[in-house]
């Protein structure tokens, strides 16, 4: 088992930082069941106590799973498949396969991720209020509602409002486009929803969420005088995530392999008719 530590990132020695039991050893060189192992791997004692709990159990898996659709990508650069014009035409139509495994496998991460990472935004509202004195619990049971009145008790307007962009991002981005097809989808716009799905628009999104859960950690703490500081970052280092993505990198996996099909097949056709 890997060597765990809790980071302070509060005055007066309480550990701030939700999900901060730092799992270390993980690298962007782990499996996804690597990742996911030593996710589970905290110092969290089982049984489970709170939903604080549940919460933390749910979150690594969702960013251990965002961290192997990345590596999809980081395969592609690393394979120098990025620009098909560079590749010998009989070459194309096994590179093309090969980039369809990748998506597939960046869709069937992204999938999961969104699923464990919206449970853990769903459980938030139940456990950051008893973490401080700072908030008051929820009266609404539902999702959407629930977040709102926490963060209409965040004191400053503009961390309010910024909060408040930050959730409207990630219910627009994760919750409405990606996690209503995936667990709710009936109709075939359902099914071109979730085949829609990409890393760049789900790290987008949950990036956004955590930003926002991160505005009702500092709200739920300051009345307590202890500091919340952003976490984002070292959530993604903990568990092998770019912290951003630069966008360039990740050029859209199925068009790519179309890409590679269409000049296998110009090729092929180009090579009969030069022998005819």
């Amino acid at each position: 088992m890997p060597n765990t530590s809790i980071e302070k990132t509060s005055q007066g020695g309480s550990p701030c930082e939700v999900f901060s039991c730092q799992t270390l050893g993980s690298s962007s060189n782990d499996t996804c069941d690597e990742l996911v192992s030593k996710s589970f791997c905290s110092s969290i004692m089982l049984p489970l106590q709170n939903q604080f709990d549940v919460a933390h159990l749910l979150c690594h898996p969702a960013m251990a799973h965002l961290a192997r659709g990345c590596a999809a990508y980081r395969r592609i650069h690393e394979d120098g498949l990025c620009a098909p014009e560079n590749q010998e035409w009989f070459e194309c139509l096994g590179h093309g396969n090969d980039i369809q495994a990748l998506r597939r496998m960046e869709l069937e991460c992204c999938v999961q991720a969104v699923v464990l990472f919206q449970a853990t935004m769903e459980k938030i509202p139940y456990f950051v209020p008893d973490l401080g004195s700072g908030l008051n619990e929820p009266s609404a049971s539902d999702f959407h509602p629930s977040w709102c009145e926490l963060i209409q008790q965040i004191a400053d307007p503009t961390d309010r409002n910024t909060a408040n962009a930050m959730f409207s991002t990630y219910k627009q981005e994760v919750y409405d486009k990606m996690r209503n097809p995936i667990i709710h989808g009936k109709r075939p716009a359902d099914i071109a929803a979730v085949n829609a799905i990409r890393v760049p628009g789900l790290h987008k999104g949950m990036n956004a969420g955590w930003r926002a859960c991160d505005y009702l950690l500092a709200e739920v703490f300051k009345a307590d005088g202890q500091i919340h500081e952003p976490s984002w970052s070292r959530l993604c280092n903990i568990n092998g995530v770019p912290e951003t993505l630069d966008l360039s990198l990740y050029p859209d996996l199925e068009v790519l392999s179309q890409q590679y099909f269409k000049r296998h097949l110009d090729g092929a056709n180009e090579a009969v008719s030069e022998g005819a």
